[in-house]
Formats: C-alpha cells, sequence, structure tokens
C-alpha cells in the first residue's frame, strides 16, 4: 500500500506525457480531406485548408487552422462566402469532465464574409446538404421518455453541456460584406475588431468592439448583466453606448430579446446631421434644406420597431421643444407622433431658401423707399421675388401626427407668435391647423398645407384674422410698407411653383380687409386732391413725413393667376372719402387703380359715408407699388361741376368757414368765444367761390 502513491504518480506521468506527446504522433494533416468532406456533405460547398493544423492537448486542448476559405453559392459573384488567414480554439481540460466547455481563448484573424441575397430572395447562407447513398442515417431524435438519463446504457445522447465559460472572444480584423440584388442595396463592414468576455451565462457579459462602416469608425461597448436569461427570452439589465461621427446614443435599462426586442430604460441620442445620417445608412434623403442636428433624450420604451420617448426633450434644426414622441420606424416612411411644446417653428428651414428675417417694427421702410415729393427717384430699386428654388421633397422624408404648442412660427418673412397647432404630415403633404394664432398684435386661426408630394410644390392658406398691426404684417408678407392700422383680415388663396416669384404668380383665392385708424404712408390724398396738377408724376413721398390718416379702410378681393382684383375699396376720414377700384400684379409688383377721393365739407370720419357732397378729382395710380405714378383725371374733374357746386352750397349752408379753408389746405378757425386778449372778435376772412377753383390747381 505504501509504493501505491508512487504507483500512481507514475501513472498520471504517463497519461499526461501519452497526451502531451500524442498530437506528435497523431497525423492532424491527414485528417484535412476528411473534414472537407464532411463540410461538403453538411453544406454542399468547399472547405479548403490551405495551412496547417496544430493540435496540443495539455494543458490546455488548443486547435490552430491556418487559411481556411469556404465557397460560396454558385449564383454569388463572389467565390468564397468566407475565408481567414487563422482560427485558434483554447479549450480547458477539467471542466470537460465536468460537463461544462470552458473556452479560454476564441480568435478569428483577418475573417472575410461574404452575405449576400439573390433577386429571388435566396441567402447565400442557405445550405444544400450533398446526401449519398453511402451516407449513413441520421441518429433518431430520442424519445421524450429517454431524453432525460443521459447515463443509461446504450443512450446516443451526449453528456448535457451544464454551463459556458468563455474566456477571451476575439475578431481581429474582420471584414462583413452584405448585397441585395433585389433592391441593388450594398453594405460593407471593414476592421471590425471585436473582444467579448463572458466567464459563465451566469456572470455578466461585456463587449468592446469597433468596425467601419462607410468610412467612419463606430464603436460600441455594451454589458449584459444576465446573458442566461436574456439568452432564452427572459429580462436583464443593459448598458449600451454607441458611438460614430453621425451618431452617438446611450442606452441604461432593462431589456428582452425575443420573441421581439423590448426595452425599457432611459437613452439619449444625438444626431449631428439628420441628412448625413440617412446617406450615410445608405438611405439618402432627397435634395432640399433641413434635416440638420437631432438631439433627444427621455425615456424609452421600445417594442420591436416602435420607439417611444417619454418626457423627452428634444432639439431638432434649431427648435427646441418637450414632451412624448413615439416612431414607428418599421414603415416605409418612419412616422413621428405624440405632443410637444416648441420654442420655434422654422419653416424655411425646409424651403431651401430661408428668408432673412427683417427687424422693423414698424418705423421708417428700410429698404423698399420710393421717390421724392419732386418725383424724383432717390430709392433702390425693388429686386423683385425670388428665383431661388423651392424645394418641399424633404417632407417625404417622414410622416408625422403631432400636436404642437409653438412660441413663434417662422414661414418665409412671416413671423407667427404663439401657436396651437395639429400637424398632419404623410407621404409629404404637410397639413398644419393652427386653432390659435397670435399674429403681429393681434389674434386667428388658420390653416396652411405645404404639399411636397408632387414635383411642383404646393401651397394652401386659409387665415381669419383680428385686430392685426397692418404695417409689420404686410411688410413682411409682400414687402409693403405703406400702410398702418388694426386690420381685420380673411384670406383663403393657394398657389404652386418650384420657386417665390413662381408661386406669385400662380397665386388665386379671394378675402376682404378692414382696417381701422391708421394711415397711407408717403402720400397725402387731401392734398394731393386739392393741388392735382403738381400731381401728375409724383410717387410715394420718400422722406415719411406724407401719409393719409383714416379712420377706415377696406374692400374684398379676388385673385386670379396673382393679379389681385378690388371693385369696392372704400375709405373714410374727416374732409376726405374715397372710393376705389382696379388691380394689383402681385407677380410684377405694380398697381393699375383708381381712386376717387372727395374733398367732403364734413369732418365726420369713421361712421359716416361716401356719398357726402363734395369735390371729387379722380386719381389714376400705375407702375411699381414700390413707385408708383399718381395722376389726376383732370377731364373728370372739369365735368364734374355739380360736385363742385354742391360743396361750396354746403359750406354756404353752416357757415363752414372753417371746413373752406380746411379743403383749400389751409387751418380750419380755432374755436373760442370770438375774442382775443380781451379785444373784440376778428372780422372772419371772406372765401370766395372762385376761391375753390384756384385752390385745386395749387394756385
Amino acid at each position: 500500500m505504501s509504493r501505491f502513491p508512487s504507483i500512481l504518480i507514475v501513472i498520471v506521468l504517463l497519461i499526461a506525457g501519452v497526451l502531451i506527446a500524442a498530437p506528435s504522433f497523431i497525423p492532424i494533416e491527414s485528417y484535412k480531406p476528411q473534414i472537407a468532406a464532411l463540410v461538403k456533405e453538411q453544406t454542399g460547398r468547399d472547405l479548403t485548408i490551405n495551412g496547417g493544423i496544430s493540435l496540443s492537448l495539455l494543458p490546455r486542448i488548443v486547435v490552430t487552422v491556418e487559411d481556411v476559405t469556404f465557397s460560396n453559392a454558385d449564383w454569388a459573384s463572389n467565390d468564397q462566402m468566407a475565408s481567414m488567414e487563422s482560427m485558434e480554439v483554447v479549450l480547458k481540460v477539467l471542466p470537460l469532465f465536468k460537463g461544462e466547455i470552458a473556452l479560454d481563448r476564441f480568435v478569428l484573424v483577418k475573417p472575410e464574409i461574404d452575405l449576400a441575397i439573390n433577386r429571388q430572395g435566396v441567402g447565400n447562407w442557405v445550405f444544400s446538404p450533398t446526401i449519398t447513398a453511402d451516407t449513413p442515417p441520421a441518429t433518431p431524435e430520442p424519445t421524450a421518455s429517454g431524453s432525460g438519463n443521459d447515463n443509461e446504457p446504450g443512450s446516443a445522447s451526449a453528456p448535457a453541456v451544464r454551463n459556458v465559460q468563455l474566456g477571451k472572444i476575439a475578431i481581429e480584423g474582420g471584414t462583413v460584406r452584405y448585397s441585395d440584388a433585389r433592391s441593388a442595396a450594398q453594405y460593407d463592414l471593414t476592421e471590425i475588431n471585436i473582444d467579448l468576455s463572458l466567464p459563465s451565462l451566469d456572470d455578466p457579459l461585456g463587449l468592446d468592439g469597433a468596425f467601419v462602416w462607410n468610412g467612419d469608425k463606430v464603436v460600441l461597448d455594451l454589458d449584459v448583466a444576465a446573458p442566461r436569461a436574456f439568452s432564452t427570452g427572459g429580462t436583464s439589465a443593459i448598458e449600451l453606448v454607441l458611438d460614430a461621427p453621425k451618431l452617438n446614443g446611450t442606452f441604461s435599462g432593462m431589456a428582452t430579446l425575443s420573441p421581439v426586442l423590448s426595452i425599457d430604460g432611459s437613452a439619449a441620442l444625438r444626431i449631428p446631421s439628420v441628412r448625413e445620417l440617412a446617406s450615410w445608412a445608405g438611405q439618402p434623403m432627397a435634395p432640399g434644406g433641413g434635416f440638420g442636428a437631432l438631439d433627444l433624450k427621455g425615456a424609452i420604451d421600445v417594442k420591436g420597431d416602435v420607439y417611444r420617448f417619454a418626457d423627452a426633450t428634444l432639439s431638432f434644426d434649431g427648435m427646441n421643444g418637450t414632451g412624448d414622441i413615439a416612431i414607428d420606424a418599421g414603415r416605409a416612411r418612419p412616422k413621428l407622433s405624440g405632443s410637444l411644446a416648441l420654442d420655434r417653428l422654422d419653416a424655411n428651414i425646409y424651403l431651401g431658401a430661408p428668408v432673412a428675417s427683417n427687424d422693423n417694427d414698424g418705423g421708417a421702410p428700410s429698404s423698399a423707399g420710393g421717390s421724392s415729393g419732386g418725383g424724383a427717384t432717390s430709392s433702390t430699386p425693388a429686386t423683385g421675388w425670388s428665383d431661388a428654388p423651392i424645394d418641399l421633397s424633404g417632407l417625404k422624408a417622414v410622416d408625422a401626427d403631432l400636436n404642437l404648442s409653438v412660441q413663434e412660427i417662422f414661414f418665409q418673412a412671416l413671423k407667427i407668435g404663439e401657436s396651437a397647432l395639429a400637424i398632419n404630415l404623410s407621404g409629404g403633404k404637410l397639413t398644419s391647423r393652427l386653432t390659435k394664432l397670435d399674429l403681429y398684435e393681434g389674434q386667428g386661426t388658420g390653416q396652411l398645407v405645404l404639399d411636397g408630394s408632387r414635383a411642383t410644390p404646393n401651397i394652401a392658406a386659409k387665415f381669419d384674422l383680428a385686430s392685426i398691426a397692418a404695417f409689420p404684417l404686410l411688410r413682411d408678407a409682400a414687402d409693403f410698407e405703406r400702410l398702418e392700422g388694426a386690420g381685420t383680415i380673411n384670406i383663403d388663396v393657394t398657389t404652386s411653383g418650384n420657386s417665390q416669384k413662381a408661386m406669385m404668380s400662380a397665386l388665386n383665392g379671394s378675402g376682404s380687409v378692414r382696417f381701422e385708424n391708421g394711415a397711407i404712408r408717403g402720400i397725402n390724398i387731401a392734398q394731393l386732391t386739392r393741388n392735382v396738377l403738381s400731381a401728375a408724376t409724383s410717387g410715394w413721398e420718400s422722406g415719411g413725413t406724407q401719409s393719409t390718416d383714416f379712420s377706415e379702410l377696406g374692400g374684398t378681393f379676388t385673385i386670379s393667376q396673382g393679379v389681385l382684383t378690388n371693385n369696392d375699396l372704400k375709405m373714410l376720414s374727416p374732409l376726405v372719402r374715397v372710393n376705389g377700384k382696379g388691380s394689383v400684379n402681385m407677380p410684377n409688383q405694380t398697381l393699375n387703380y383708381r381712386v376717387e377721393p372727395k374733398l367732403a365739407a364734413t369732418l365726420e370720419g369713421q361712421g359716416g359715408g361716401t356719398d357726402v357732397k363734395g369735390i371729387e378729382v379722380p386719381i389714376i395710380i400705375t407702375g411699381s407699388w414700390f413707385n408708383p405714378k399718381f395722376a389726376p383725371d383732370l377731364a373728370a374733374v372739369l365735368n364734374n361741376r355739380e360736385g363742385i357746386k354742391d360743396a361750396i352750397d354746403a359750406v354756404k349752408e353752416d357757415g363752414g368757414k372753417g371746413l373752406l379753408r380746411g379743403l383749400l389746405g389751409g387751418q380750419q378757425q380755432p374755436a373760442g368765444d370770438g375774442t382775443q386778449n380781451g379785444d373784440a372778435a376778428s372780422e372772419p376772412e371772406k372765401i370766395e367761390p372762385k376761391d375753390v377753383i384756384r385752390g385745386l390747381f395749387g394756385r
């Protein structure tokens, strides 16, 4: 018995020596044909080992294979589906006796894998096993009654593997190519370097890796707390960091892999440019503006292709907001839905030609001046509407169904204040319904439709506005800076075109306007009427000192192919009544209008009528709306003797010497008790009817 330990030691040493020496006696190279034949039988493909095979058994089982290729499907363009410079597998020996696989090291060096789908939708990873007459039948599956005891004599089942331990699993310098003949899609992952660590299925799994996609390096860092549960459809805590030049993302929470990927946790996503990301991912967007930087943070809930963000903060194309958002990425076009509160919504970003903001707030006109009182042009000529392309096709990139509250909205030069709107975007057609609209000191409701689904963009707008400040609205909407007042505006228009100029030429619709307590800048209609001869060549007065105050101005209009027509203009102001009709050619920015001012013998303004007695001096307005010409209709003046007589009679009837002096451009006599500094009242100046005629002609 005393010699037993020594004998046991000798036996162990002999066994160890045999195991160590055995590989040198085993003709490993001779097994290459058998290995290739087995692979051919199972896959129908050729496996070729061009390099050597080495094997060692102690202290670990180490198998090394060099220069291996695996043939591709017959229809594939590349001859090889896979190749590698070398493969090394290292297993620990002792855990095998306990039914455990302890992989100490598994390394693939420079593997190249080609994945392809043909026009029939068949992947090259679908194999066709080769069955010959000499092939023994497959071993039948064990019955349910016999599957539970692996130690039963005669059982063909291998001992159950109770655990898996992974040491270092690495891919060094790998390449994966993917192509789909149905869509001509082709993607390449190169410079793949991955290290994976899994001490056991019940220990955390860690993966660090990087690869190059379309020229950009992508870095991954993944930690799975419970890999056994995660791999069998259970839930595990997950930490993920994704870092690439065009995409940065983080996630922390719980995840389930099957039956569909489910995620619940917190996430952050930063995309420097959505447009560049789409192109990088192989889905380039249509040319256009916008779709730049995107930052998104919040609680995330994922079910398959549907991503939901709760309590999210969003920053996109310079617009910032908070709310709840859902993204359905499983559609032909991703769909965005939810509710958001935004600080601003800038439609100009997506129109391709952003309009520079105009910081004027109702002061003097900035650049669209007119001419001096003498008629000499002193301003810079208007440049007209822009020919810059307007491309709404970028609206086709996504669909959306959103409820928004916005502090300010920008559309071309229009600036809209706090608003509430419902947005529906489908197939490139954006419909915005505004239930609350703060616009240039007023309020309103409306609807704006931007249709980028067609080759030629279409726009439709319908607004009902009240108490709107006329000057900044008309300045920003039409570059017109000559009208002040509080306005009520109803407008329903449509247009189409590939530029601002084309859209103005295709504008159609109708509407009505009414302004109160305002002024027409750059012209004094009363003075112009009193002094008709000098008016023949005058235009807007550029200094801003001349104006026509009014208590009411309004009418209705129609628009056809960019030409606005109005036949019922009415303006009421003290001493002056104006009727008007004519047209405004908006594409050419010109006027062809006839106004009929009447020097009325009354100081009544708002609430008065236009049918009072007075001296009527029709004026023809033509030319550019930036520098129009005002020419009196002298024939109509001379033929209107009855009107002049009626005005003189009206003055005589009430003794209104002050009114008559106002008609002639003088000052109305001050009201009083007829005394000045205790002296007797001065004798009122006597005005003859002939003075009225002289005053009309500036004499």
